[in-house]
This record gives C-alpha cells, sequence and structure tokens, in this order.
C-alpha cells in the first residue's frame, strides 16, 4: 500500500511577506488624516461633525483609513473592551439593517446578529457608548446606495444621522462617488439633505498625476524599500510605471509582489522582471502592449493619448 504524503500548503517568498509588511506614507496621507482627526476630534461635543472621503478604486482611500484606524488599537480598561475607533467594511448591496448589524458585529465579535432594524440600532448605540468609541469608519459605503431605490440610500444616510445623534460619535463613510448619494440625497430627498449638515468638507483622493512630485516621491519610498536594478526614479521609469497603474496606488502592492515573486533569490527586480510580472499582475489589460517592454516611443504615444481623452471628458463636463 502506497503511503499518502500531504503535500506542504504553497507560500510566498519570506522577501514577498517582507514587501507585504512595509508601510507606505502616500504622500496625500498626512493630509486626509489631518482632516479625519479633525472630525474624530468633536465626538462628544456640542458639534459632533461626520466626514465624507471618496474616490475612484485603487487610490488609497481603505489604505489611509485603515492606517488611521491602527494608531487607536482596542484595549481594555477594568474589564471592559474599549474600541476608540471602529472600522467597518460593507458588502455589495448593503442597506440600513446590514449597516447596523454589521457595526454591531464587528464592534462586539458576536457572529449571530437577529431582531428589528429598531432594537438593534438601539443595541449598537448602548454599545458604542460602552465601548468609548469615538469615532465610526463606514468604508465601501457606495454599496449603500446600489439599490435602485432612493428611499433605501435615504434610511441608510438617516440610520447614520440617527447614530451621531444618540451617541454623540462622528461617522466617516468611504467610498467612491456613488457614495454620495448618502451625503447629497438622490432627486426625491434633495432638500433635506440631513448628513451633509453635520459633515464638515469632503476630500477626494485622486490618481498620482504622472510629472507631479507627488508620484515621483511615491516611487522614491519604493525604489529604497525594494532591490530594484531599475532606477524608479528615473523619467523613463516613472512614465513605464504610470502607464502600468495609471497612477493608482493600489495597483503597485500587486505589481510589485509578483516582481517579488519572480525575482526569486535572487531578489534583484529589472526590467525583464517587470515585464513578467505585469503579465501576471494584470493579464486582462486593455493596453495593447507590455509597458515594461514596449519602446519609448510606444509610451510617449500613449501618454499623449490619456491626455487628449482626459481633456474631452473634461471639455464634456
Amino acid at each position: 500500500m502506497t503511503k499518502l504524503l500531504m503535500k506542504q500548503s504553497p507560500r510566498i517568498n519570506d522577501a514577498t511577506n517582507d514587501f507585504l509588511d512595509t508601510h507606505f506614507d502616500t504622500p496625500d496621507m498626512e493630509i486626509i488624516q489631518d482632516a479625519i482627526a479633525q472630525s474624530h476630534a468633536t465626538h462628544h461635543t456640542e458639534c459632533v461633525q461626520g466626514m465624507h472621503l471618496i474616490g475612484q478604486a485603487g487610490t488609497g482611500k481603505s489604505y489611509i483609513v485603515e492606517d488611521y484606524a491602527s494608531n487607536y488599537p482596542r484595549y481594555f480598561e477594568e474589564g471592559q473592551e474599549v474600541v476608540p475607533v471602529l472600522y467597518v467594511s460593507l458588502i455589495q448591496k448593503s442597506t440600513s439593517y446590514s449597516l447596523i448589524a454589521r457595526s454591531l458585529r464587528k464592534l462586539t465579535g458576536l457572529r449571530r446578529i437577529s431582531g428589528r432594524e429598531e432594537d438593534l440600532q438601539a443595541r449598537l448605540s448602548n454599545r458604542l457608548i460602552a465601548a468609548k468609541t469615538e469615532l465610526v469608519i463606514i468604508d465601501e459605503s457606495q454599496h449603500l446606495t446600489r439599490e435602485s431605490s432612493a428611499i433605501s440610500a435615504q434610511h441608510a444616510a438617516d440610520a447614520i444621522k440617527s447614530l451621531m445623534d444618540e451617541t454623540g460619535i462622528p461617522f466617516l463613510c468611504v467610498g467612491i462617488d456613488s457614495s454620495l448619494d448618502l451625503l447629497m440625497g438622490k432627486s426625491k430627498f434633495k432638500k433635506e439633505k440631513q448628513l451633509k449638515r453635520r459633515n464638515r468638507r469632503m476630500y477626494q483622493v485622486q490618481p498620482y498625476q504622472l510629472g507631479s512630485e507627488h508620484w515621483k516621491d511615491l516611487m522614491t519610498q519604493y525604489q529604497e524599500v525594494l532591490s530594484c536594478t531599475e532606477d524608479l526614479t528615473s523619467d523613463s521609469m516613472l512614465k513605464r510605471m504610470h502607464i502600468a497603474t495609471s497612477g493608482l496606488f493600489g495597483d503597485l502592492t500587486p505589481l510589485f509582489k509578483e516582481a517579488i515573486e519572480i525575482a526569486g533569490d535572487s531578489r534583484l527586480i529589472d526590467l525583464k522582471v517587470l515585464e513578467k510580472a505585469y503579465i501576471e499582475f494584470q493579464p486582462q489589460s486593455e493596453l495593447l502592449f507590455n509597458p515594461f517592454k514596449a519602446s519609448m516611443t510606444t509610451i510617449e504615444a500613449e501618454i499623449t493619448h490619456r491626455l487628449d481623452a482626459a481633456r474631452e471628458a473634461a471639455s464634456v463636463e
């Protein structure tokens, strides 16, 4: 009889793990986190103010708010768990009920949450107060506005407003542009705008622009962390990296993760390694060429094409 040997689970390289554990300070992180802190500081005052943070997928919104939340970890005080900042990430097609239930689950660790929405909201309010929570972050808040009914989005906005009133805790909503329906209200409820009146200034995270100091600063951080034989801060590599990622912070980590895995023990990342990494990182790219293989003439032509497309889109708006 043949003895079956259990295979070891696959693992990524140690160098890859080290890279994934690295903290990067995005150029706009300090500005936005300072704004979050201003909202955070209004907890339990006579003027509690929430905040809205928007931006397209991949711009680093979640990275910024999760980093902020990590600065305020949970701890125990006289047997009671204190949760200074509660971070909640929503799932698709969320409603006011699922927002409340998910927040309660995240706060308490309970797996099963059931009951009427009104009762759950009262429980959540009491638990937030007991946990001495000072700020609630609702990530992926656009899922609260995906239902076709304007009433659904308004119910979610009303729930957030009520929780702020009941607890004295500001709420930070994070999402793509469509999440603004929470703040502004849909057509039927435009005149109410109740949540907007309880918020400070809205902030928007955008992709980094090619040629900007912010893009170069970000590439400098990666150059310092990685063993790149190619200078990521050179003019040609700044352009290639921007074409590959469209200036999205969220695309840099998966691209370099693939590059480190491909480089293996040598840990040396050159243009050939990045060329292979791009194929794995984005196998269904809309580009008709690999930005780490193409000539600079092709790269420059693509840059011009994108600039023209951006100008045309701006003129239409």
